[in-house]
């Protein structure tokens, strides 16, 4: 299941940018999404980009994808028209 959030400093709650991974995942810069985060291995663990402190996740949710979405818009249209009553069935 895949989350994102806020990645917010504990020692002076500077937000340096939103990150996306599995739940439970450590916050590494692989899952960073911000510009100033490119110069950093996608291996490292994050810290706070003003103070070098340690970062938190605030914030979060869930990641609904565009794809899971249409998968669940069509089967719904497949279970509607299996379920719709048919025309010249026999009872």
């Amino acid at each position: 299941m895949l989350v994102t959030g806020d990645v917010k400093c504990l020692h002076c709650g500077f937000i340096s940018g939103q990150w996306v991974g599995q739940n439970g995942a450590p916050v590494t810069a692989a899952g960073l999404k911000d510009a100033s985060a490119t110069t950093l291995n996608p291996e490292d663990i994050v810290r706070c980009l003003r103070c070098d402190g340690p970062v938190f996740l605030d914030e979060v949710s869930l990641v609904i994808s565009s794809t899971r979405l249409r998968r669940i818009r069509r089967l719904r249209e497949q279970i509607a028209a299996f379920d719709a009553p048919r025309s010249g069935r026999a009872a």
